[in-house]
């Protein structure tokens, strides 16, 4: 790219660029479309301790980057993307987080005349506020069914005023700011991001990181219970794993009615609860022989239960 002509103020806006890119790790190119000064100077407020947002004329920009590529492999890949209004984004910080942060932290802006609305201007039914008068053609020719109510115009009905990817004309964005509705949002947002040669697409920066939590915690608790159920032996699954196992052998102990001292009490249960639920059975049939068969057979119950071998 010729440098021919470049006056010595714009060389050293030059130099300083190639400076602040050579001290980064990764290069970001951002929009800067319709976006105010008040709303760079909150975003550069916002990142200040986490990135650096340099802002120069495109030819300028892509003369930095040209003379920089000796130095930072794949740089040259953003010289394509350096059109309209964008800015560099220097960080050392992870460019998803900063994406996803930028993403997060739009603000609301209003509709300006001839701009392309990057989604459908709506407004819905309200008080206006404003008296009956000429206006109310105006809000009929973009649609709005209006009435009357209390000396004041009553938007009635929904209505899309633009749709997305149409301008806005002069009457709908003169119509939104006396009605002070800012239907779009304001911020910064990548284009592209360079990280060690490799060139980003500001869309895949994007990433809802709660949705990702949530399956990485899923696929965690599948993968533990696999461990778990599979007996496979690890740092997060041996806990459960034995006690599993312990608890597998206390029901085969109990089942098989293998006296230790765990299942000794357990399996004492069972059999009282057994012979319980056979004198149910007797006493429905015949009370009387049930109270005197269980007369009897306290008689022969051993005193202590010295005779049961407990194993260990």
């Amino acid at each position: 790219m010729s440098t021919k002509g470049i006056s010595e103020k714009k060389r050293e806006i030059i130099e300083n660029l190639k400076q602040q890119l050579l001290s980064y790790p990764i290069i970001g190119l951002v929009k800067i479309d319709n976006i105010g000064a008040r709303i760079v100077q909150k975003m550069r407020k916002d990142l200040r301790t986490e990135a650096k947002i340099i802002m120069a004329k495109n030819s300028l920009m892509r003369i930095a980057v040209s003379e920089t590529k000796q130095e930072i492999k794949g740089i040259e890949k953003l010289l394509t993307n350096i059109v309209g209004s964008c800015a560099f984004l220097l960080t050392n910080t992870n460019p998803y987080r900063l994406a996803s942060f930028m993403d997060k932290n739009k603000v609301p802006a209003p509709a300006k005349a001839g701009q392309i609305a990057p989604n459908d201007v709506i407004i819905r039914p309200m008080n206006t506020g404003i008296p009956p008068g000429p206006i109310i053609s105006e809000l009929q020719s973009l649609g709005l069914k209006t009435k009357i109510e209390g000396g004041q115009i009553r938007i009635v009905e929904e209505a899309v005023v633009t749709k997305e990817g149409d301008r806005v004309n002069r009457t709908v964005a003169l119509l939104l700011r006396r009605l002070n509705i800012d239907p779009f949002e304001a911020g910064l947002s990548f284009i592209v991001a360079l990280e060690k040669g490799a060139i980003i697409p500001g869309d895949s920066l994007i990433i809802d990181y709660d949705y990702y939590e949530q399956n990485l915690q899923w696929a965690y608790n599948s993968a533990l219970n696999l461990a778990i159920n599979a007996g496979i032996v690890t740092k997060q699954s041996l806990a459960m794993i034995i006690v599993n196992a312990n608890q597998f052998a206390i029901n085969l102990s109990v089942n098989s009615v293998f006296i230790t001292t765990k299942t000794f009490p357990t399996i004492l249960s069972k059999s009282v609860q057994g012979s319980l639920n056979v004198a149910a059975k007797i006493a429905i049939s015949n009370p009387e022989a049930l109270s005197a068969q269980i007369q009897e057979r306290l008689k022969t119950v051993p005193k202590t239960s010295s005779s049961i071998e407990v194993r260990k």
